[in-house]
């Protein structure tokens, strides 16, 4: 069931299998979102949603992303979250949740993914019903339902931040520009790096020069942040 999100190739087939694999599940309805910290100010976010369209503009019209307990716990913390009125127990939460309830969203579960680019993930599945009997059902599948946060967060890299990302995601850095980097990125000066690895000061502000023109970016301290995000550079 998992495995067939390997086999997605586009945005549509992948909706329709996660709308699929969510039904199997026992939930009517699901949101999986990603943030790729391409930069700090405009970070690259995706959206697959399969909540109803109404309560989505109205999620957005009341900017509850800013409240919502779930995105502050899927940026935090890793383990999956049931939804309980313990965790929307904030005056402005409590609101959001009752508000979704009228919307078949009243119960469910959040899981959280932490990528490799540093980029932070997470998939809701919601349902409609009594709340402490969808809050069983939520508990039965609840290690099926983060393998499933998992799968897909695969699949969206393959079928979406591949092709999204570029040109920056597909920047080919040789290796003595990765070090330069490096060292960059530990507030080194030009004229530091050049002791370090043996080479000219000129030497160096070409490596950076050129590593930051491959990125689409102007700075050192630019492609430096660029280079982070993208693990292009890693410790």
């Amino acid at each position: 069931m998992l495995e067939s999100l390997q086999r997605c190739g586009s945005v549509e087939e992948l909706h329709g299998a996660v709308r699929r694999i969510a039904g199997d599940l026992g939930f009517e309805h699901f949101l999986y979102a990603v943030q790729v910290n391409t930069s700090l100010s405009r970070p690259y976010q995706f959206i697959l949603s399969g909540y109803p369209s109404d309560w989505r503009a109205h999620y957005e019209a009341r900017r509850y992303t800013e409240v919502d307990p779930t995105v502050r716990h899927c940026m935090a913390r890793c383990v999956p979250l049931v939804w309980t009125r313990q965790v929307f127990a904030e005056a402005s939460a409590e609101r959001m949740l009752n508000e979704a309830h009228e919307h078949g969203l009243g119960n469910g579960a959040s899981f959280a993914i932490h990528g490799r680019r540093g980029e932070m993930a997470m998939l809701s599945l919601a349902r409609s019903g009594a709340e402490q009997a969808a809050q069983a059902d939520t508990l039965h599948v609840l290690g099926t339902a983060q393998l499933f946060a998992c799968y897909l967060h695969e699949a969206v890299q393959r079928v979406v931040l591949s092709k999204e990302l570029v040109p920056v995601g597909k920047a080919h850095l040789t290796r003595r520009e990765k070090e330069c980097l490096l060292w960059a990125s530990e507030g080194k000066t030009a004229w530091e790096i050049a002791k370090i690895v043996r080479v000219s000061e000129r030497t160096v502000v070409f490596h950076l020069q050129n590593a930051a023109r491959k990125m689409g970016v102007g700075t050192r301290q630019h492609a430096v942040a660029r280079a982070l995000s993208l693990d292009l550079i890693s410790p």
